[in-house]
């Protein structure tokens, strides 16, 4: 084995930025671990193939690549990634097509005046990037309408009511709380457009006429729509969630998925894609503009919003992986987001262009041994019929945990692609996350999360050649999260090569999300390389039962901690040795007690706040 080198994380290059998925990891980094665990024409498998990382470059270096994944905006997205546009005229031409289209739908909706110091000769208007909006709630204290705007706001989760006379005025030192109050709709506060003459920001406040505006082109919307013979569609956000329960959306009165978007832009969506199934493309280039549409939808919806510290003061949307609605919103304009979405499939296309490989899909194993270089399906590989023995290398990114709900956010994206998809059916009981609430029906727990681990990686055993590499990357502050994914490995016959453990960092100006940004945070991940070798019997370990193993990590875990507090500089060195001492320990533990050990009981000692009760 050649030892890997940690080297500096790059930013996403063009087809990365296609679509917005979660989680994606750097690309060069994965493209070593290609290089390094496996040859020029190998097999290799990535059973968690989410972003895509592992497909486009193991293509790009010459390997043959299988791509699994129950989410089907993976496949969707992965598709088209390592697409290479057969015919850009046509997409050229139904791009420009959609455009008139769409400055047809705003007629001029989407412009705003300018004052008299800002306009020209040739300029009196400039058109609408986005508007601002906030939520319209009842006041729990005096019962009258007010404002969640930045302006009313006091602090994070506290806002003063509009209502002098209130309580919850701050001017009498008062505030309400978002969460106590019940949202009744949500208003226009201003416009944001930029000066065609000198690019400067221009911001419109709003006043009934504008308001009126809106109504009047919302009712123009609904007459088109209806025209169509088109209703607005009613996806229910279910119940039994962990996103309902984490993020609150019944309580915020968000019941579907339709109402994440502002009613005008819900309109003008589903317009369009009405609009996009009705055109006459070939089916390389209907996909291409179905996968920009679904793009623009991240920007168009009520998630998006303005922070001066990010994007330079522009729209932003999915800051956490979360269904996170911030009080007060952007409304962004479709044809900007759009033509956006648009340059992103096109940078990536000519990235591609200039790539030296070709894409050949095949069904099976057996034809990729002989001919092409891609198999990718939707759904899970431990039900595939890949077969034993036929794999050469699977470098993945596992699922981390309760970190990230990966079918629940996709959902988003589902109700709108959903016809297009490969594969339709979401089996959420084979996902591999645990979830952070319990109060829930059908709710997973890290012995379930170890389940659906152990199910993929036991097939994964089957399929991969002798002495062959399982690479993959992980880090969670969640030790029970790290510990199901050990005891999943380890069941299914994997062993850790020695030393196969090392860090590596994140990419440095991609810090700018919710959760990296939070102090303590990690961010990198660490590298383990896992070998299949002929399982032996056991070796003999001094942990004889799971009181005594809890033990030992308990006192490990507490030298960590110590020796963490007391290094100055590479603390993730302390932890990567750390795991180097245990791991082993940890194997051979579970390779003696596979059949009896009760993990739950081990899940709820190194629960998600064991770390943060070492620690005091």
């Amino acid at each position: 084995m050649n030892e890997y080198s940690p080297i500096e994380a790059k930013a996403h290059t063009a087809p990365y930025k296609i679509h917005r998925y979660f989680a994606r990891r750097p690309w060069n980094v994965f493209r070593q671990l290609i290089e390094l665990y496996s040859n020029k024409g190998d097999i290799i498998l990535d059973p968690f193939c989410g972003g895509g990382v592992t497909i486009y470059e193991g293509l790009v270096t010459d390997r043959k690549v299988v791509g699994y994944d129950l989410n089907p905006l993976s496949v969707f997205i992965v598709k088209n990634m390592i697409k290479k546009a057969s015919n850009q005229k046509s997409v050229f031409i139904a791009y420009k097509k959609i455009i008139k289209y769409l400055e047809y739908l705003y007629i001029d909706y989407d412009k705003m005046p300018l004052k008299s110091q800002q306009t020209t000769l040739f300029n009196k208007s400039v058109k609408v990037e986005w508007n601002e909006l906030t939520f319209i709630v009842k006041c729990n204290k005096c019962g009258e309408s007010t404002l969640l705007s930045n302006e009313n706001k006091i602090r994070n989760g506290y806002y003063s009511c509009t209502n002098i006379k209130c309580k919850g005025n701050k001017a009498v030192g008062g505030y309400i709380e978002p969460k106590n109050c019940e949202r009744i709709g949500y208003e226009y506060l201003f416009s944001v457009g930029y000066s065609p003459l000198d690019k400067k920001k221009v911001i419109v406040k709003f006043d009934d006429k504008r308001k009126s505006k809106i109504k009047e082109h919302i009712l123009f919307l609904k007459k088109k729509l209806g025209e169509l013979g088109l209703r607005t569609p009613r996806d229910e956000i279910p119940l039994d969630w962990d996103r309902q329960w984490e993020d609150l959306l019944f309580n915020k009165n968000i019941k579907t998925f339709q109402e994440l978007f502002t009613e005008r832009n819900l309109l003008i969506n589903l317009l369009l894609l009405d609009y996009i199934k009705k055109l006459n493309l070939d089916k390389d280039c209907y996909e291409t503009m179905r996968l920009i549409f679904s793009s623009s939808l991240r920007d168009t919806n009520i998630m998006a919003f303005t922070h001066q510290g990010w994007q330079s003061g522009k729209p932003t949307t999915w800051s956490k992986h979360a269904y996170w609605i911030p009080s007060q919103f952007c409304e962004v304009n479709v044809i900007t987001a759009f033509k956006k979405a648009f340059n992103r499939m096109k940078q990536s296309l000519m990235f591609n262009q200039h790539s030296d490989y070709q894409v050949e899909y095949v069904d099976t194993i057996t034809e990729l041994e002989k001919k092409g270089n891609i198999l990718l399906q939707t759904g899970s590989i431990a039900g595939s019929k890949v077969p034993s023995n036929s794999v050469d290398a699977i470098i993945t990114d596992p699922p981390y945990g309760s970190n990230v709900q990966y079918l629940e956010l996709s959902h988003f994206w589902y109700v709108w692609n959903k016809d297009i998809y490969q594969d339709g059916n979401l089996d959420f009981s084979q996902e591999a996350v645990a979830n952070r609430k319990k109060n829930f029906k059908g709710y997973k727990d890290m012995k379930d999360y170890e389940d659906n681990l152990y199910t993929v990686f036991n097939k994964c055993y089957d399929v991969l050649k002798n002495d062959r590499y399982l690479v993959l990357t992980f880090n969670n502050k969640d030790i029970s999260a790290w510990l199901a994914l050990l005891i999943s490995i380890f069941k299914a016959g994997f062993t850790l090569e020695e030393n196969g453990l090392f860090f590596q960092s994140g990419v440095k100006n991609y810090k700018q999300t919710a959760h990296t940004k939070y102090k303590g945070s990690p961010y990198g991940d660490f590298i383990y390389v896992f070998t299949k070798k002929p399982i032996k019997e056991a070796k003999k370990s001094d942990l004889k039962d799971a009181m005594n193993f809890i033990n030992y990590l308990d006192f490990e875990f507490k030298s960590f901690i110590h020796n963490f507090n007391k290094a100055k500089k590479d603390r993730n060195e302390v932890l990567r040795l750390m795991f180097l001492k245990t791991i082993p320990k940890i194997e051979a533990f579970i390779r003696l007690n596979n059949n009896i050990i009760d993990s739950r009981k081990l899940y709820r000692h190194f629960d998600k706040d064991y770390l943060k009760k070492m620690y005091h």
